[in-house]
């Protein structure tokens, strides 16, 4: 008897059980990165107060968090030609489980810090694999549905695991978080290995592993993102991941520490990045929803500017708690569908051969963002500046991406025309 992992996709055909079985599972596994990632956030406000620290002492730990998810998805892409996706994931999963176990040792924030960033690494690993499986198992029409669809797990894992959170940690102390981020993937294992294919033909698509000799290694593959034909791509792509992960990892890691000087607890400041989860979820519906009849560019200007418009709310003064949440919502709306929207352009946009490594590298330059923009907050806030400029200032990276999309837009049309 066949296992779901060898049941027949054969390109070209139509959304299949399987198709969507696979999907899941890849959601399922980058909601428990979306929740280990955004795990130190959580805690960041107890652990503030429980090592007599300042809000911006966290500053190392995030961008630990950020820098080594980035080399975590550089490798993702030359780990997958000697190695299985499915294994990658399985052993990646694996081991970010363990360090995250290993984090409740912590002591400090060096330690903290050291951790993070091994167990980030991890992580950085797994999600360019389980997206470029979850866009494999799809036929051309339904790819970038499938890609929102998988990466959508990012913005769930943040919102439960911002609302578990708050449980967790009034009733078990911040350690429980980390517990709780290294048993979920281990539990999955089972899971994944039966269900994720072993090999490119398994999801019904071109084996591209050694399809052209511009793709027999990971430089070969850097040169064919860069050649003239595919560079415009690569440039919108990049720019979208960079600034779309800058401004969301700004407040996915800062939120919980904003609203503590709100006056909200340290137990409730994690509220704020299930918000801002929350608000990704549904902002990556209605990308997915917008993305049929308007595509990815047009769909992407419509949720970033909604996150526009939030930012400008947060200067009205004297918000009531709800409406602050709420406003994270709506910021979480088009941040997340940014960071979701730039794996939808490089699957869509990139031939198979080049699409792990596509994705792998867009996301890798988006955690540049994600590391710049935790340092950038914490510099400004170590500086005195108020919440509130900070967060009118994130409205700067938004506008450049949208801008982008709109010549990327105009540039794809006169490209089809001729």
């Amino acid at each position: 008897m066949k296992t779901i992992s060898e049941l027949d996709n054969p390109v070209g055909a139509q959304i299949s059980l399987n198709m969507w079985l696979i999907c899941a599972v890849c959601f399922c596994v980058i909601a428990v990165d979306g929740f280990d990632t955004a795990a130190i956030a959580y805690v960041a406000p107890s652990l503030t107060r429980l090592w007599h620290l300042g809000h911006a002492a966290m500053t190392p730990a995030f961008v630990a968090t950020s820098a080594g998810a980035v080399l975590g998805y550089l490798a993702s892409g030359a780990l997958v030609r000697a190695v299985p996706r499915r294994t990658v994931i399985a052993l990646a999963m694996l081991a970010f489980g363990g360090f995250s176990l290993l984090t409740v040792m912590s002591s400090g924030i060096a330690v903290l810090s050291v951790i993070r960033f091994l167990t980030t690494v991890c992580l950085g690993m797994v999600v360019p694999a389980a997206i470029s499986i979850a866009a494999d198992s799809a036929p051309d029409h339904a790819r970038a549905p499938a890609t929102i669809a998988a990466t959508t797990g990012l913005s769930v894992g943040a919102a439960l695991g911002g609302l578990g959170s708050s449980k967790l940690i009034a009733g078990f102390g911040w350690e429980a978080v980390f517990f709780a981020g290294g048993l979920l993937p281990i539990l999955l294992l089972p899971l994944v290995w039966h269900v994720l294919p072993r090999n490119l033909q398994e999801t019904g698509a071109p084996d591209a592993t050694h399809s052209t000799a511009d793709t027999s290694s990971w430089f070969r593959e850097i040169k064919s993102l860069l050649a003239p034909h595919h560079l415009p791509e690569t440039v919108t792509v990049w720019l979208v991941a960079f600034f779309g992960f800058l401004v969301n990892y700004l407040f996915v890691f800062w939120t919980p520490m904003l609203l503590l000087s709100l006056g909200f607890s340290a137990s409730n400041a994690p509220l704020g990045v299930a918000a801002c989860g929350l608000g990704g979820i549904v902002g990556n519906l209605l990308l997915f929803a917008l993305a049929t009849g308007l595509g990815v560019h047009r769909s992407l200007i419509v949720t970033i500017s909604i996150a526009m418009l939030c930012i400008v709310g947060f200067q009205i003064g004297g918000l009531e708690r709800w409406a602050t949440l709420l406003l994270i919502f709506g910021v979480g709306v088009g941040t997340t569908s940014a960071c979701v929207g730039q794996s939808a352009l490089a699957t869509t946009l990139y031939p198979a051969a080049l699409r792990t490594t596509s994705v792998g590298n867009a996301a890798a330059v988006g955690r540049m963002g994600a590391i710049l923009g935790p340092s950038a907050g914490g510099l400004l806030i170590s500086l005195g500046i108020s919440s509130q400029h900070i967060v009118l200032l994130s409205c700067i990276p938004l506008a450049i991406v949208a801008i982008v999309l709109l010549v990327s837009q105009r540039l794809a049309g006169k490209k089809q025309r001729a």
